[in-house]
């Protein structure tokens, strides 16, 4: 028979081994829930790293640089033959609005199985079109204007009125009749004058007998049919040609505006001196959610002529700081957004009729504003969602290659003076299109209006710029491990670190570098070489002391007496090797070959 402390001491030992049993397990337990969690996490962040849309196959013509996101491809046409897919599922309309589906610019997911569908379709349209028929063409959408800018009162009396133009070749049903809506339901009535709608030789049934009702039924709104295929610049300006109202707007056919839009730009327009664009906001092409994007554009391009967004000058920022609700200039428009005093429009000439389809027209008209006696501004206080697409659904003919060169040639020519010997140059293969091009009327129309050269533009409209000039060192700074100073393809301004770079291919960008006479190392992209926290990196340029940079005979010096090395790891040329500065010593990696390249 037990004592009675035998027996409770019995009880505690079994009372342990149940204790450290459960403790066991529950540690067990939470190891597999973090791994779980750790797993789910991964999946996520892959999933958000890798939208499905980006395993997509695209067509050899679609237009997608490099450089990705940077590009603003502002195209206005939408579809292709749709690949696999049938007849019926390619000219049928499925709008079928879901109550509540993306109410106040919010996304809207799809299921799994709704998401099949969503990449079978997206080939149309390169935007989520299964997402775009779910939401109503009169959705509600945020307020996006800052409050200085929620506080202007518009004389309205006083305000001109507006012709807004919407360009279409195969859009979808429900993302034309979205942006027409939203002009309709957000414009001041004695503000709009018309719309007018411009079918570039669309070939969807449902944008014919479908699309004719829904008009018939919206007041001020018009439909111009073109038989055959102009491009952009034709129709646009098909559509300028019957506008009735003071001041031309023109959108994209995948735009939605907020509340507030149009009366800043009427309120700039009426100057008659400015093409005036709104602020543009992103809606995603996956979820068509409105996303809020940075809170200062300005638009520029790089050496190869590709539009770019790029941080605005200190001087710019400041001055927007202190009037956020001013507008302030740009050097160049993102080109599918923008508003012009109709008389000004015609009197700078238009649009140039000889280029063709899609590509360069917002440069060459930028740079005939500013040349010509008008100016580019944008203003915060108008706010435009706009679909960004990574590529044009549309195949060019002849090919997006042979399109978008040969207006790039025909805009350099008229307009970039000796310039166009710098891109023609390191762009042989735009060169080739060169003579093609018939401008002679556009050289007689730079000349009458007594324009401006291209050197008075990047001195005075783009100080910031980054382009070799007279008073500018160009070429290349090789190390004398054979590496040299430059940017890999794809760079962008967020403070990605510099490495040695190959710059045995002679006529490459990558490898030329302009030396300023501030001291500031830039090369393409608005980028400079910046001092870092034991990197080198490179950053969109500014006023900051760490770009600042001092020849010291063949040393590259910082303005705390540092020098430039590279930190030879990888190969004994230091190709793909940091950058870095340290104190000057006598080492061969801190040695730099300055080998001067003409530039035109």
């Amino acid at each position: 028979m037990l004592h009675k402390n035998g027996y409770w001491s019995l009880l505690c030992r079994g009372r342990k081994k149940k204790i450290v049993v459960l403790t066991v397990i529950l540690v067990v337990l939470l190891n597999c829930f973090f791994y779980v969690s750790l797993e789910l996490y991964n999946t996520i962040r892959r999933k958000e790293k890798q939208p499905w849309y980006n395993s997509l196959q695209f067509d050899k013509n679609s237009y997608v640089d490099e450089s990705g996101m940077r590009v603003i491809v502002g195209h206005y046409v939408g579809g292709t033959n749709g690949g696999n897919l049938s007849e019926e599922v390619i000219h049928k309309n499925n709008y079928a609005p879901v109550p509540g589906a993306g109410e106040g610019g919010r996304p809207v997911q799809l299921s799994q199985r709704e998401l099949i569908t969503a990449r079978e379709l997206y080939s149309l349209h390169s935007y989520n079109i299964l997402v775009s028929d779910k939401i109503s063409i009169n959705r509600s959408l945020p307020d996006m204007r800052s409050d200085k800018c929620k506080e202007v009162q518009f004389d309205l009396e006083n305000l001109p009125t507006a012709t807004v133009i919407i360009v279409f070749h195969n859009e979808a049903w429900s993302t034309l009749m979205r942006t027409v809506m939203s002009v309709l339901i957000r414009s001041p009535a004695q503000l709009l004058q018309q719309i007018i709608l411009v079918d570039d030789a669309s070939d969807r049934k449902y944008l014919f007998e479908e699309l004719d009702e829904a008009v018939a039924k919206l007041n001020k709104v018009k439909i111009l049919r073109n038989p055959e295929r102009k491009g952009l610049v034709g129709a646009r300006l098909m559509g300028a040609r019957q506008a009735t109202g003071d001041v031309l707007v023109f959108l994209d056919a995948h735009c939605e505006v907020t509340i507030g839009w149009l009366e800043p730009l009427l309120d700039r327009a009426g100057s008659d001196d400015v093409f005036i664009c709104p602020h543009i906001d992103l809606l995603s092409e996956d979820t068509l959610s409105y996303v809020k994007s940075i809170d200062a554009h300005w638009g520029a391009f790089s050496w190869r002529l590709h539009f770019r967004w790029l941080v605005p000058s200190g001087e710019v920022l400041k001055k927007k700081s202190e009037n956020p609700s001013k507008p302030y200039p740009t050097p160049a428009m993102a080109g599918g957004l923008f508003a012009v005093r109709k008389s000004l429009f015609w009197r700078l000439g238009g649009y140039d009729e000889g280029m063709v389809i899609w590509g360069a027209e917002n440069l060459e008209l930028s740079w005939r504003a500013w040349q010509c006696g008008a100016r580019v501004e944008i203003t915060s206080c108008s706010r435009v969602g706009h679909i960004f697409r990574r590529h044009s659904p549309y195949k060019y003919p002849g090919g997006v290659t042979k399109v978008l060169y040969a207006n790039l040639a025909r805009a350099a020519v008229v307009w970039m003076d000796e310039w166009a010997d710098f891109y023609f140059k390191f762009n042989p293969e735009v060169a080739s299109y060169r003579d093609q091009q018939s401008v002679a009327n556009r050289i007689e129309l730079r000349k009458n209006l007594s324009c401006k050269s291209f050197g008075w533009y990047l001195n005075n409209v783009w100080p910031q710029h980054f382009f070799p000039t007279d008073d500018r060192w160009f070429g290349r700074i090789k190390n004398e491990k054979g590496a040299c100073i430059g940017v890999t393809v794809g760079t962008v301004g967020l403070g990605i670190p510099a490495v040695g770079i190959d710059c045995t291919k002679q006529a490459e960008f990558e490898s030329l570098v302009v030396f300023t006479p501030e001291g500031k190392l830039m090369v393409d992209e608005g980028l400079c070489l910046q001092q870092g926290n034991g990197r080198a990196i490179w950053k969109s340029c500014s006023d900051s002391s760490k770009q600042i940079w001092e020849q010291k005979g063949p040393r590259l010096k910082t303005q705390d007496g540092q020098c430039l090395t590279l930190v030879v790891t990888k190969n004994m040329h230091g190709i793909g090797d940091p950058l870095t500065s340290k104190r000057c010593l006598t080492d061969d990696k801190q040695i730099w070959h300055f080998e001067r390249v003409p530039w035109r």
